[in-house]
């Protein structure tokens, strides 16, 4: 079997591509897969420096630029279609795999108008731009939540949840009167909650924190180092974890963004969380992601203004004093996950591949 599967931009559409990827090889060795990503997003150098096997566009997105910014990436987008088409010829896939954001989008389109066969991921609650425009020809839709099937009727959707690409540690939440913190702004980090959450460490300091690890992306990794030194807190300052199990499972809280993959590897985790989403999403993405674990219990809401830091400091002070809360937060959270995506969006894969070989 050989599959294309094209997405990137952001670990949140590149790690479950590769965590696909991963489960298709491990259960049929003889599977053969190329990522398709652009040279803008974290695939770029992440694929190469793995051994992965990657073919990179060059697109942007176009959401949030400038007119003459849009022109350029619709230029780049439909060059990317010729390539995408050249490329789709010569490897002869048997399926096409859109994992979601821009960079999924021309190899997608291209296996549309090619009649190859396409299955695509969507991560979040919310449909991304490239998958609402694209999902009526898809032979499958994969969906990371219950949530976005139950308001997205279609026999051609199934919930598999989000494919990871560790496995949970098993330990429950420890739970004592001083916290091991774990920050997350995403893949390539966060600014405001990079600052928000320094802040708030700086007023807690050692009354209810036991350990800090700070992923920052790289362009803050420099700044919030020095700030957490001026603050006089101790804390492990990493651009990018690329192991995030471990991480994870050492972890009495996690503060975070809101990505669809963030959610779903500490649900996985079973880990109380502090979501505090990107506030400038138009549709909200990232706050109806974090709303899933909110409902059942396993996290807590804050929203990015000026009082971040403040509310913060507020939510992680009523925690640490309630142990049992955070326990009961962790088991919660747990409950929305679904361990084995990855299997089942292998086995969807498998199903499209052999019914058309069946049928050939």
């Amino acid at each position: 079997m050989r599959v294309i599967i094209a997405g990137g931009g952001t670990g949140g559409h590149l790690f479950p591509a590769v965590a696909l990827g991963e489960e298709l090889r491990r259960q049929r060795p003889d599977s053969e897969v190329l990522y398709v990503g652009t040279t803008a997003g974290l695939e770029a150098k992440w694929l190469p420096q793995n051994g992965f096997a990657c073919e990179l566009f060059d697109v942007h997105g176009m959401r949030g630029h400038s007119p003459r910014a849009r022109i350029v990436a619709l230029l780049e987008f439909f060059r990317a279609l010729k390539s995408a088409r050249a490329l789709l010829r010569r490897f002869r896939a048997d399926l096409v795999v859109g994992a979601g954001g821009y960079a999924s989008a021309p190899m997608a389109m291209t296996a549309i108008f090619e009649r190859v066969p396409l299955l695509l991921m969507e991560q979040n609650t919310r449909l991304g731009l490239a998958n609402r425009m694209l999902w009526r020809f898809a032979t499958k839709v994969c969906v990371g939540f219950a949530e976005t099937a139950n308001s997205w009727k279609s026999s051609t959707v199934e919930v598999t949840g989000n494919p990871v690409r560790f496995k949970p540690e098993p330990g429950a939440v420890r739970g004592s009167d001083k916290l091991q913190i774990l920050v997350l702004g995403g893949s390539t980090g966060a600014h405001r909650l990079n600052l928000g959450a320094v802040k708030c460490f700086r007023n807690l300091k050692k009354a209810v924190i036991k350990s800090v690890w700070h992923q920052t992306g790289v362009a803050d990794e420099g700044l919030v180092k020095i700030a957490y030194e001026e603050a006089g807190v101790g804390a492990r300052v990493t651009p990018f974890i690329d192991d995030m199990g471990p991480a994870l499972a050492q972890a009495d809280l996690v503060i975070a963004r809101a990505g669809a993959m963030t959610v779903s590897e500490i649900a996985l985790a079973a880990r109380p969380a502090i979501f505090v989403p990107y506030p400038f999403h138009r549709d909200r993405q990232q706050e109806h992601n974090a709303r899933v674990i909110e409902k059942l219990g396993g996290a807590i809401v804050i929203r990015d203004d000026e009082r971040l830091a403040d509310n913060l400091a507020h939510a992680i002070s009523e925690l640490a004093g309630d142990p049992a809360r955070l326990s009961e937060m962790g088991a919660r959270a747990g409950a929305a996950a679904i361990p084995d995506a990855a299997q089942r969006v292998a086995r969807a894969c498998f199903e499209i591949v052999d019914s058309r070989g069946a049928h050939a």
